[in-house]
């Protein structure tokens, strides 16, 4: 079986080394076969994002998942078309970006036929499901716009503030503020991505397999919604309130992970 994590902007793949060594310890409890994947997104960690103005506004979640069909064993994408063959059961993690990057393969996978033996988001950002008028939409958008119209710096500074607190990233170290600005470029590449991706809520009923819906109870009213809309939505969904905001999975992962182990332990081998 493959499990893949995707992690949100402004983070990497090693946003999950405490869930990765804690599905590695079950499945060696368990002696079952697990491979899992935890790659860094095009921009973050050790890849890297060719950051212009085009680049930018035309990014969508299809540039990401093709940079990632190496790693998609038994799963090819191309623009008009998805062939699968499926050998093992595939699962999917992802949190915010990331999550909103799952729920696209899912669909995908779900549209060949072959669907992920189950799939776990925390406040996945498709920001695409809000509807025109919605004020959660309104918000993000307005989010979005802003940072378009900032110098970068400030733009990071609007981007952290908003999934955090107020004044959140001018608390952090120099260092780290200097490491989020460099990445801030993908970031409104992700949102361009998050916004512009061509589906609607209707389109993610093909999702037919378990889903689980985490979200914060502090968390921002725009992944608020789209999490509630979701779960709505999709045929086998179910959700679950963590203490805390939209960043939980990197801010306490202790308070996160139990609720994803516990649902791939109940449709898995571990």
């Amino acid at each position: 079986m493959h499990i893949f994590c995707f992690h949100s902007s402004q983070s990497s793949g090693a946003q999950w080394r405490l869930l990765t060594a804690q599905l590695s310890e079950l499945a060696q409890a368990a002696d079952a076969p697990v491979t899992i994947h935890a790659p860094d997104l095009i921009g973050y960690g050790a890849q890297t994002f060719a950051a212009n103005g085009a680049a930018i506004a035309d990014f969508r979640l299809a540039d990401e998942i093709e940079a990632l069909l190496p790693l998609l064993e038994g799963v090819q994408i191309d623009p008009s078309a998805v062939q699968t063959e499926q050998s093992q059961p595939i699962h999917l993690i992802g949190h915010s970006y990331g999550g909103a990057l799952a729920l696209r393969m899912a669909r995908l996978m779900a549209q060949a036929g072959t669907p992920p033996a189950s799939v776990c988001l925390y406040e996945p950002v498709a920001f695409h499901v809000l509807p025109e008028g919605d004020p959660a939409r309104e918000e993000i958008l307005a989010i979005a716009s802003k940072m378009d119209d900032l110098p970068v710096a400030q733009a990071a500074a609007e981007f952290v503030n908003y999934w955090n607190h107020p004044g959140y990233f001018e608390a952090l170290p120099a260092r780290v503020q200097k490491a989020m600005v460099a990445k801030q470029p993908k970031v409104q590449a992700d949102f361009a991505a998050l916004i512009g991706e061509p589906a609607q809520l209707t389109d993610y009923t093909v999702v037919d397999c378990p889903v689980l819906i985490l979200h914060g109870t502090q968390s921002p009213l725009s992944s608020r919604t789209v999490a509630e809309h979701l779960v709505h939505t999709l045929p086998k969904a179910t959700s679950a309130a963590v203490k805390g905001g939209h960043m939980a999975p990197l801010t306490d992962p202790t308070a996160v992970n139990p609720h994803i182990i516990e649902f791939l332990r109940h449709y898995s081998d571990l």
